[in-house]
């Protein structure tokens, strides 16, 4: 991973693989999406690409309708991945959206299927966002994709006995077992 670059910290890296950490770039997803939005600009998505290693410093790209291009892509991601998490079918409309943009990439020539793209093209970013997506799909571990039971982030379960529960013990898991310490004292 590039070396994570503000706004962002490694706290928000923790899904394990770069279309779960897109996904949990809404600061809790038990409130509305709008209330913990942490995508704002086209300077939060470009930091977020490098902090996440899409790119490894940031291009000149065309902004206009980039932010809600990528939030709309994270958003069906989201949709998608959190019903596998659930043990639930992927939805047949974020699905078929996240596939309609990837093969519009693919064919215009902005995207590469190796995830490369030609970052100066309008679109290439969320394009290549969503043929990240549909990879995922396909290649992580159903078994192991996990939503945290706190805050829902996404993440894949690396632990050895498969156990995992939350996105990162240092946050929410501590405010879990604070929480239950509370009620039981």
């Amino acid at each position: 991973m590039s070396a994570v670059r503000p706004p962002w910290q490694e706290g928000h890296f923790v899904g394990g693989h770069l279309v779960l950490d897109l996904t949990n770039t809404v600061f809790s997803r038990a409130q509305p999406v709008d209330e913990g939005e942490l995508l704002k600009t086209s300077s939060d998505v470009l930091t977020w690409c490098v902090s996440s290693g899409l790119f490894d410093e940031i291009p000149v790209v065309p902004t206009n309708g980039l932010v809600q291009d990528v939030q709309t892509v994270r958003e069906q991601a989201w949709a998608v991945l959190d019903a596998v998490a659930c043990g639930a079918a992927p939805p047949p409309e974020p699905l078929g959206a996240l596939l309609e943009r990837a093969g519009a990439g693919v064919r215009t020539g902005h995207v590469h299927v190796d995830g490369t793209a030609d970052w100066a093209l309008p679109g290439a970013i969320p394009s290549a966002l969503a043929l990240m997506a549909v990879q995922a799909l396909f290649t992580l571990p159903r078994d192991r994709l996990r939503a945290c039971g706190r805050c829902g982030w996404l993440f894949l379960d690396s632990s050895r006995g498969g156990r995992r529960r939350w996105c990162s013990m240092s946050t929410c898991g501590n405010r879990e077992k604070a929480s239950r310490h509370r009620v039981a004292g």
